[in-house]
């Protein structure tokens, strides 16, 4: 029997997150595989928790302090998944809806749980169609299901991490708050040699994030993107400096500066 355990962080989009989880548990799995599923649910006010728990008794339901964001739940989940020695991980978001068959894919892709690879779904926007999550180049951005460029990084939207990887890299470093710490990590997997593959096709589809009311919105006043830019849903100064000193050497220090200079010359 193969076990795979999914993390999953919520706060507060009770509908969403149920629609997502019912779409995740109720995966098409290959013969010997068993999904579980570990979900920290941050605080969340409008019920998340106890709907969760009535829907889906079978899912670790995990209570957060509220001010954990993404990176700090995942964190949490991953901590408490490990106690049990999975397989793989697969890090989810729960505003992601799957196809029925992608897990059985990304275990596919990434084959035996000894394997220094990590699979990861291509998702596109509902809407649109466009793929707008998953394997990143960073000369390209976001790569389609049919680009032939490899993968730098990942989005988590939706990512299988076999045990062999998990040894090597553990979890989510612990600068991050809530943004930056996915890419980050495969940022890091890529320096060591292990290889990131995603879909050749679209496993899911997740609402683009909004650019309007955030640090990169030309439209509101410096000082207040600069805000924006340090809230834990930014870019925070310290968390980006770690960023770019441990993923893109000499250049780091430019880096750093680079979202506040954007800012002053309203880019």
């Amino acid at each position: 029997m193969l076990f795979v355990k999914a993390l999953v962080t919520c706060h507060n989009r009770r509908d969403l997150t149920l629609e997502c989880l019912g779409q995740l548990t109720s995966q098409h799995l290959p013969k010997g595989v068993n999904l579980g599923v570990v979900l920290v649910d941050d605080g969340s006010a409008d019920g998340t928790g106890a709907a969760i728990r009535s829907s889906f008794p079978d899912i670790n339901i995990i209570e957060g302090s509220g001010d954990l964001f993404w990176c700090g739940g995942m964190r949490m989940a991953w901590r408490a998944a490990a106690a049990s020695d999975p397989d793989y991980y697969l890090l989810f978001n729960d505003d992601t809806r799957l196809k029925p068959h992608a897990l059985e894919l990304l275990l596919k892709l990434v084959g035996d749980s000894s394997q220094r690879v990590i699979g990861v779904a291509t998702i596109a926007d509902g809407t649109t169609g466009e793929v707008n999550y998953g394997g990143v180049n960073l000369n390209l951005g976001i790569l389609g299901p049919m680009d032939n460029d490899e993968c730098d990084t990942f989005t988590a939207n939706c990512v299988l991490i076999p045990r062999q990887v998990y040894l090597e890299l553990g979890m989510l470093h612990e600068t991050y708050t809530h943004s930056i710490g996915d890419i980050d990590y495969g940022l890091q997997a890529t320096k060591r040699g292990i290889e990131i593959k995603r879909s050749s096709v679209i496993l899911g589809y997740c609402a683009s994030n909004p650019i309007a009311g955030t640090w990169r919105d030309t439209s509101l006043p410096r000082l207040k993107r600069y805000r924006l830019l340090q809230h834990p849903k930014g870019l925070p100064s310290l968390e980006w400096c770690e960023f770019c000193r441990r993923n893109f050497g000499w250049k780091w220090p430019y880096l750093t500066i680079s979202p506040v200079l954007r800012i002053l010359f309203g880019r």
